[in-house]
């Protein structure tokens, strides 16, 4: 079981890890399962940020930077982008960074709406290849395995995939969780589905039991759901100078 940790902990550590980096830390949350509603008694604490060097002088250099601070601990695991990597992921509308900026939880935030003020709104398309990448890589990974073996946590990562990817088909931002996304009134999903859903969120959460049946109409679902989606081309077309500017604005505020 890991020990659960309050708000200002893992400030704290943020904190600690601004000195020992050098860094000032723009933005941080929480991202993962904690966020999407179906953690459990072993899920992690995925604490995502952006930071910025302290000293504008480190960017000016010939080495090799990759831009990513990461530090994995007992039950919690950081992650932090350099702000020019993040504005980089900005342009190519990553959709992992548009999960953070969203992140109900929030742990700081020093003005990282501004940051990305004007810029452009992330591309529904990448968005939508995303989600259908990710339900298609652990749908081939775990849906051959048998009942007693199910990830179920792989499971929910492939049905939440597909619901988003079924709301941005319909023009809609979908919101992190899968019960907003399963309260959303365009999600066309049945009751028979929304309760299996909910067995398998449940057996993560409380240990309750489901049935094989269970597993048989999610499989229905997703192969049927995985057979109508398709990928599809960027329409994004960003100006890259606009991204440089922010940049040197926030090296100098």
């Amino acid at each position: 079981m890991i020990e659960m940790l309050e708000k200002s902990q893992i400030i704290d550590i943020l904190n600690d890890l601004e000195m020992e980096e050098e860094i000032e830390i723009l933005y941080a949350c929480e991202a993962g399962s904690r966020i999407w509603g179906f953690a459990g008694e072993e899920s992690d604490y995925d604490v995502r940020f952006i930071y910025k060097k302290a000293n504008a002088r480190d960017y000016l250099s010939l080495k090799d930077d990759r831009g990513v601070i990461e530090l994995a601990g007992d039950g919690i695991d950081i992650v932090g982008w350099d702000i020019k990597k993040a504005l980089k992921m900005h342009f190519k509308s990553n959709p992992q960074l548009r999960e953070w900026l969203i992140s109900p939880e929030v742990y700081i935030d020093n003005g990282v709406e501004g940051i990305f003020d004007d810029l452009g709104g992330f591309d529904t398309n990448i968005l939508k290849n995303h989600y259908l990448n990710v339900a298609l890589k652990h749908w081939k990974r775990y849906s051959g395995l048998e009942f007693g073996n199910v990830k179920i946590k792989k499971y929910l990562y492939v049905i939440r995939s597909i619901l988003s990817w079924n709301l941005l088909n319909s023009r809609i931002d979908p919101p992190l969780s899968i019960q907003d996304l399963l309260d959303n009134p365009h999600c066309e999903v049945s009751s028979d589905i929304n309760e299996a859903i909910f067995n398998l969120i449940e057996y993560i959460q409380y240990g309750s039991k489901f049935s094989e049946q269970t597993i048989f109409k999610l499989n229905n679902f997703i192969l049927n759901s995985l057979n109508s989606m398709n990928k599809v081309k960027s329409e994004s077309v960003k100006d890259i100078d606009m991204y440089d500017e922010r940049f040197r604005l926030l090296m100098y505020r």
